[in-house]
């Protein structure tokens, strides 16, 4: 068995430190120890997600699976011959889930009773499936039943309809779970062919935290996963459309059942790519909270007028190959609203940020990281969604300190342009006429 080697990575600012190593079977692994703390996590993520439909696994070309396949494995991980794994986490006192996103699958459990017998369930989970002909009949049933709930949710409908107007090319505009008519291709064999390549160790990373010790959780994971079992494998290649500049739809209307009208709206960001990610996320949070956030004026002006309730919020999202920032909330004046978020976009195009609101919002963004050490549910996820990226979770406060007006500008420039927006309205469902 080839021996690993375990690095330990010290933050003095935080006095924390978190150890990695990666495996002889290609697991990364990453335990952040937190001495006394009663509660514990774990999780594993695939990076297997929605976009991954197209891909070469072996140099043999590209081969395309049906939409919605890593939701599905994600849900059939869970069922074993002898019942369902939730059931399990749940008679060692621990609460357990899973989900899927765009470019990635993670399952996760928290505890405050028994690590270890969760931690064989969560491997027993990823790492022993059973697929049956019968058993994903039944699951495509469920998850039909799922995609049918999602047409009537309104926050989803009108997420929905934005990233179809906002996309034309590139997968993210697909929903994560496919469709209905997509899910009836999907059998056991496909899903045992993408289980064999997706969840293969070095397609995996592993994050645990709590009062743990490294060494232990590691050479567990050793003997579990034997390099023997699971010899290299060639990298996966996968395959995207280049999503051109512009938009499909600038704006496209829906009903839902709902009590007032909401409005999205999406920024489609082109500047993509690991390299200076943590960057761009940061400096484009800032400048959307210094233009959008609820000590603004914007915001106190038109939440005095009625346009905007609690529910208005604005974010940006930053994954490898795409990126967008979302603005939006409830309105009686969907379309005024879209306009007014608009016309404080091109404003901010043309000034600079004072240096004190910056400082001010770098505070609170240190203030946030900070607090993400309190908990070991948050830490894993933390230390996973940095991993992801190939970024030390540590590295972060010197980031956020770098900031400066001139980078905020640039990204304004950047990511929120005119022919890169799309907007969302929902209005409530108009009721029948009474017979």
């Amino acid at each position: 068995m080839a021996k690993s080697t375990m690095k330990v990575r010290r933050s003095a600012m935080l006095r924390e430190s978190v150890a990695e190593s990666t495996l002889g079977s290609g697991l990364r692994s990453f335990v952040y120890s937190k001495p006394g703390y009663v509660k514990k996590a774990a999780l594993i993520v695939s990076a297997y997600g929605s976009l991954d439909t197209t891909f070469d696994l072996d140099g043999a070309g590209p081969k395309t699976t049906p939409e919605g396949i890593a939701h599905f494995l994600e849900h059939q991980l869970f069922k074993k011959q002898r019942g369902d794994l939730l059931m399990e986490y749940g008679r060692f006192g621990a609460s357990a889930n899973a989900f899927t996103y765009y470019n990635s699958t993670c399952f996760y459990f928290s505890t405050a009773a028994e690590f270890e017998p969760n931690l064989e369930v969560l491997l027993e989970t990823i790492f022993s499936p059973w697929f049956s002909e019968e058993g994903v009949s039944k699951e495509k049933l469920i998850i039909e039943q799922e995609l049918k709930m999602y047409l009537d949710a309104p926050e989803r409908v009108i997420y929905r309809n934005l990233m179809e107007s906002l996309y034309t090319k590139h997968p993210v505009r697909n929903d994560i779970g496919g469709t209905v008519e997509s899910i009836q291709e999907i059998d056991a064999a496909m899903l045992e062919r993408c289980w064999r390549r997706f969840y293969h160790p070095s397609n995996l990373i592993f994050v645990a935290a709590g009062d743990l010790d490294a060494k232990d959780v590691f050479a567990r994971l050793e003997r579990a996963l034997p390099r023997k079992k699971y010899p290299p494998v060639a990298p996966i290649k996968r395959f995207y459309d280049d999503e051109p500049r512009g938009v499909g739809r600038a704006t496209v209307e829906g009903e839902a059942v709902l009590s007032r009208p909401q409005t999205l709206l999406g920024y489609k960001d082109l500047v993509t790519g690991n390299d200076g990610c943590l960057e761009r996320d940061l400096a484009t949070t800032v400048a959307l909270d210094l233009m959008f956030g609820r000590s603004t004026a914007w915001y106190t002006d038109r939440y005095e007028r009625g346009l905007i309730d609690d529910s208005f919020s604005a974010g940006y999202t930053n994954e490898e190959t795409f990126g967008f920032t979302m603005i939006g909330g409830e309105s009686d004046e969907p379309e005024k609203l879209a306009e007014e978020v608009k016309a404080e976009i091109r404003r901010a195009r043309g000034k600079s940020f004072s240096k004190a609101d910056v400082e001010r919002s770098k505070r609170k963004r240190i203030g946030r990281y900070l607090r993400s050490f309190n908990a070991p549910e948050e830490v894993a996820f933390m230390v996973m969604g940095y991993a992801q990226r190939g970024l030390d979770p540590f590295k972060v406060p010197e980031a956020i300190d770098a900031i400066t007006p001139k980078m905020m500008n640039e990204r304004i420039a950047e990511c929120l342009t005119d022919d890169g927006v799309a907007v969302s309205i929902l209005r409530p469902k108009k009721k029948s006429p009474a017979l």
